[in-house]
């Protein structure tokens, strides 16, 4: 083999990298089948590779950059929604097709971007102003928010399995509330109970099933819808457990 011939693998390896991990950041974060799709052909056509060919699911990403090239296969263990790396990963896949990151700085950036957040609290402090909540179930709803998202996350790396992370963590916001409720009365239970909920009901992944129905992507739209019925239903079966007992 030629020194020319293995400078062209290396680079082909390295677009594939960069389009591998941006894709697993995207789908892992909850991005819709299209969107990443697109932004895989993206970032390959802009290095002259027009001909590449994708297919994603919400647990699967096949990628082949050229006919006479080996495919890439990942198998997606966990999705969450994280709309900042969603936007992250875009504007990355932008500045390289501008020429303003060389692959090696946008895997690096990549890299940096593949680190997960936890914002529950916050969100369901959100969600708490929007219904009119008043100040006094703050510290409850920001609790009961952070713990909810806690105890899904802890208990989906341990478990990759759906259903269970989800009912236990509404089982957690639920009791959080109720605690909450009893030391610092005063609030609306109902409206501590949905605002505290929201960090961990799949409302991006249901919008994002839609899309990909819009888009032709119906196994993803097939597989997402299924997916949030699933969440959505132990989410409600974790609240009633602890309200029928109450």
């Amino acid at each position: 083999m030629t020194e020319e011939k293995l400078h062209i693998d290396d680079h082909e390896e390295q677009i594939k990298d960069v389009v591998m991990l941006a894709a697993r950041i995207l789908l892992e974060a909850g991005a819709e089948g299209t969107r990443t799709e697109e932004t895989m052909n993206y970032i390959a056509s802009h290095y002259g590779f027009v001909k590449n060919n994708s297919f994603v699911t919400n647990t699967v990403i096949n990628f082949i950059l050229h006919d006479q090239s080996y495919p890439r296969i990942y198998r997606i263990k966990e999705r969450n929604t994280n709309l900042i790396k969603i936007s992250k990963v875009n504007t990355v896949s932008r500045k390289l097709v501008r020429d303003e990151l060389t692959l090696d700085e946008a895997y690096k950036r990549l890299e940096e971007i593949y680190v997960k957040t936890i914002a529950g609290a916050l969100i369901g402090l959100s969600f708490l102003y929007l219904q009119d909540g008043i100040k006094i179930d703050i510290l409850t709803v920001l609790f009961a928010g952070g713990i909810g998202i806690l105890v899904t996350e802890m208990i989906k790396k341990r478990m990759r399995t759906q259903f269970i992370p989800e009912f236990f963590g509404g089982l957690s916001i639920v009791l959080a509330v109720v605690a909450g409720h009893y030391f610092i009365p005063g609030g609306n239970l109902s409206v501590m109970l949905i605002s505290s909920v929201m960090p961990i009901v799949p409302g991006v992944l249901i919008t994002n099933a839609i899309q990909d129905l819009f888009g032709g992507h119906m196994m993803m739209f097939t597989t997402k819808s299924s997916e949030a019925l699933v969440t959505s239903f132990a989410i409600g079966a974790g609240v009633s457990a602890v309200l029928i007992f109450a």
